[in-house]
């Protein structure tokens, strides 16, 4: 909810509708340069920790463009991230491994994994099961995760909640000027529907042209998501509140939900 540059350059613009993240993803890591990366890399290793996980093979579902996946592999982790986007995948195998460790990134999409052996964690953070925008979807996505657990494996997903949407998001508004382009976001929250939609205008700085990109997600409740995991054979351990190891609930803005597979 704030201005932080002086407005948009150059309107009116020819106005291109284009697919989540295909030109976003240029511009992501500076976009998104506020989240703690570092520090929910952390709480992934304080939580393997805390559940008496040693393995050092992650796979990172939804990936983006890799910046969670390298401050996993910095702790020592060996990482494979996949995204269904192949721009912020392009972005993401230009991350070096650390000295090692390796550090590898594919597209796919959260709807049919590919066969990439079993891992002993994996995660999927920042929203990205709120991508998925049916309860089948979700279900399919976890059948997927539960075959590439090894036994006493361990996998992680966060979940933005109602109130994270609705006390947060619904009527945001940002404006700002990255490294070589100028957006806007504009979130609105539908409490019937439960969906909240994000609409990115971006104005690249070397061409005349105005992307849109029209992002949704829907939000799920957290029995909605432990019911999808038992189903697939993913037993939860725990929900944790925010980036702590606090119990969480439908009144965090965001929970991990942490399950084994049985």
């Amino acid at each position: 909810m704030g201005n932080r540059s002086g407005g948009p350059p150059g309107e009116p613009r020819e106005r291109v509708e284009v697919e989540p993240y295909t030109v976003l993803a240029r511009y992501y890591d500076d976009v998104m340069d506020h989240v703690d990366y570092v520090g929910w890399a952390k709480l992934v290793h304080r939580i393997a920790v805390k559940h008496g996980r040693k393995g050092r093979r992650v796979v990172d579902f939804a990936c983006g463009t890799g910046t969670l996946a390298k401050r996993l592999n910095d702790l020592g982790y060996d990482v494979v991230g996949l995204d269904g986007c192949a721009e912020m995948i392009t972005v993401a195998r230009t991350r070096i491994p650390r000295r090692g460790r390796t550090l590898e990134f594919h597209v796919s999409d959260l709807r049919g994994l590919p066969d990439i052996g079993e891992h002993d964690i994996g995660v999927c953070l920042y929203d990205s099961v709120n991508y998925l925008m049916e309860a089948a979807e979700v279900s399919e996505f976890f059948h997927g995760v539960r075959k590439t657990m090894l036994p006493g494996g361990l996998f992680i997903c966060d979940l933005s909640t109602e109130r994270n949407s609705r006390d947060h998001f619904d009527g945001y508004v940002v404006e700002e000027q990255v490294p070589g382009a100028w957006y806007r976001r504009r979130t609105r929250f539908d409490p019937v529907q439960r969906i909240q939609h994000n609409s990115f205008e971006i104005y690249p700085d070397d061409a005349d042209v105005m992307y849109i990109e029209n992002h949704r997600q829907r939000v799920y409740s957290i029995d909605e998501i432990t019911k999808r995991l038992a189903e697939r054979h993913l037993s939860v351990l725990a929900v944790y509140h925010g980036l702590t190891l606090k119990p969480g609930s439908e009144r965090s803005d965001r929970v991990h939900i942490v399950s084994e597979p049985v």
